[in-house]
């Protein structure tokens, strides 16, 4: 159907990911079907296909997609469903939980000193979640368990007696979604919330983990057709399966586009500040707005004394560096005594900017926080620097250069098209 440098790409690879394009004419999607082909030919010739990460990653996919074809997906869940039921009745026998923690860790022979340090954080902590403030929020600011502090405290699902004992006994007590005093056990001081409990994991929760079981430990299945592998193996499977070469190739050339366009991206085409910066003035009435956006921070506090000194402390220090300044202030409380959300506000995106700034609306004041207010200013004509709208910049900035990339490459290697062939091509996407 066309030649890259006297090279043919078929038709019937052409209309393999046609098939899977968004709506459009064989001709529309053409020219993004050619640019990638460009991509992975100078890939090919540039020998990234040797490097070792990329034969990794291929192995890696090349492993699942053989999956696919090796293993019968009826014969594996009804094996996988055997395993579970037999297993139920083990499984029945014990609660299942999910439970939310804030953790302080303390060593076995901790000094004195240090454990009434953790005792009185904790204290504030529980002190502060019984007045309202946010268990999720104190968390991710105040746990010691790296874990799970990302996601606000919580923990995966599991049997309430995998759980240490002092924990089963809180949780016996405990009411959904209240939170238990704070208490100790071997590893430390802990507070912990019961988010929700079942009576037993059901088949969908331990799918996975069973699946993975029979993998590692080669159980026997059904599931398994070893007629399939064996030609894998030999490498006849394209025999068997005449969608195999294109399935196989999709994902070779696909990792290898991809490869070589972060490489790109990275390296001769990275973006630098300087760049997005010297882009954006070139072409700031791209950037215009239809509404006026409010750049600045949405700041609560525990009172408007605190926030007289938050202002006078930020206002000194660009709006850039307003969170990190104020939690690095708020660092050593045992407490939160403020949080923060820096950014560029559209009307009818934020209920604090909506009634402080745009006079609309109204909003409910955060748990454990009794004052809320705002700094910064509207930006009535559109975006002061890149910096208010980077996301948009980078992709445009990019996609320029792509096609200067682009543009390069149909001058390195002869693109030719049978516009005939093009043209047998039905717009469903069968052949």
């Amino acid at each position: 159907m066309l030649y890259i440098d006297s090279k043919p790409v078929y038709r019937s690879e052409f209309e393999y990911y046609y098939r899977k394009a968004p709506k459009q004419t064989p001709e529309a999607y053409l020219p993004a079907f050619i640019n990638y082909k460009l991509k992975v030919r100078y890939a090919m010739d540039s020998g990234l296909d040797t490097v070792a990460a990329f034969r990794r990653q291929l192995s890696f996919y090349e492993g699942r997609l053989v999956k696919s074809y090796v293993v019968d997906t009826a014969g594996e869940e009804r094996e996988s469903r055997s395993i579970y039921e037999r297993n139920k009745r083990r499984l029945q026998t014990n609660d299942w939980v999910r439970i939310a923690h804030i953790s302080k860790y303390l060593p076995q022979n901790a000094p004195p000193a240090a454990e009434q340090a953790a005792q009185a954080v904790m204290d504030s902590i529980y002190s502060a979640l019984q007045d309202g403030a946010d268990f999720s929020w104190l968390a991710r600011h105040y746990s010691d368990d790296a874990d799970s502090r990302q996601v606000g405290g919580l923990l995966p699902w599991m049997p309430v007696n995998k759980n240490m004992q002092e924990w089963v006994d809180k949780l016996a007590v405990l009411e959904k979604n209240k939170v238990s005093v704070p208490f100790y056990s071997p590893l430390g001081l802990h507070i912990v919330k019961w988010v929700e409990r079942k009576p037993f994991a059901s088949y969908e929760d331990k799918k996975e983990e069973i699946q993975e079981y029979m993998e590692h430990e080669g159980v026997s299945s059904p599931s398994v057709r070893k007629d399939v592998l064996a030609l894998y193996r030999s490498g006849a499977l394209a025999g068997k399966y005449p969608d195999w070469t294109l399935r196989w190739q999709e994902v070779h050339d696909g990792l290898l586009a991809s490869y070589l366009t972060r490489k790109y991206q990275e390296g001769e085409y990275a973006c630098f500040e300087a760049d997005l910066e010297r882009y954006f003035k070139q072409h700031k009435s791209d950037y215009a707005w239809e509404l006026p956006r409010y750049k600045g921070a949405v700041i609560h506090c525990k009172d408007k004394k605190m926030a007289s000194a938050i202002k006078k402390y930020l206002k000194k220090k660009p709006v850039e560096e307003w969170k990190s300044a104020l939690e690095k202030l708020m660092m050593n409380a045992s407490v939160p005594q403020a949080s923060i959300e820096v950014g560029v506000f559209i009307i009818g995106k934020n209920q604090y900017v909506d009634k402080l700034v745009f006079k609309c609306g109204s909003f409910e004041q955060v748990p454990g926080f009794s004052y809320t207010f705002v700094m910064g200013k509207k930006l009535k004509k559109g975006p002061e620097n890149y910096l208010d709208v980077k996301d948009a910049v980078i992709r445009d900035y990019q996609a320029v250069h792509e096609d200067s990339w682009m543009k390069d490459l149909k001058r390195k290697y002869k693109v030719e098209i049978n516009q005939e062939v093009l043209k047998t091509v039905n717009n469903n996407g069968s052949n």
